[in-house]
């Protein structure tokens, strides 16, 4: 009869309690929570690093085309790209001896304000 009644008393207590079923559900939810927050944070930061590698892109290619015009031709100038949403404005500084100096400026709107990339470079005359 007491092998009965301890069988009987381990087969009720099968499965979890309500509370316990609570608890599992609450830190699921914090941890969900933890990774959304982490996904979001690296969707910002992905999105901030292809906007400013676009505009480094941009300010190689010009300063590359500049070169190519020679020291003769090249002048200052601006330009916009509201595809990228890129400003860009390129100065020329006289020419002192054999050099002629390159400063290319770009610029582009993120959610915080705006940044601004600046190269310097020389062309050899």
């Amino acid at each position: 009869m007491s092998a009965e009644r301890s069988s009987a008393g381990q087969g009720g207590r099968a499965g979890f309690t309500i509370a316990e079923v609570l608890v599992a559900l609450v830190l699921f939810a914090v941890a969900m929570l933890g990774v959304a927050g982490s996904s979001a944070l690296a969707v910002r930061v992905t999105g901030s690093a292809l906007r400013e590698r676009r505009a480094v892109q941009r300010a190689g290619d010009r300063i590359a085309s500049l070169r190519a015009q020679g020291c003769a031709s090249v002048r200052s100038g601006s330009a916009a790209d509201a595809a990228l949403a890129l400003d860009e404005r390129w100065t020329i500084s006289p020419q002192s001896g054999s050099v002629t100096l390159i400063d290319e400026q770009v610029r582009w709107r993120t959610a915080s304000g705006t940044r601004t990339l600046l190269l310097r470079s020389a062309i050899l005359c």
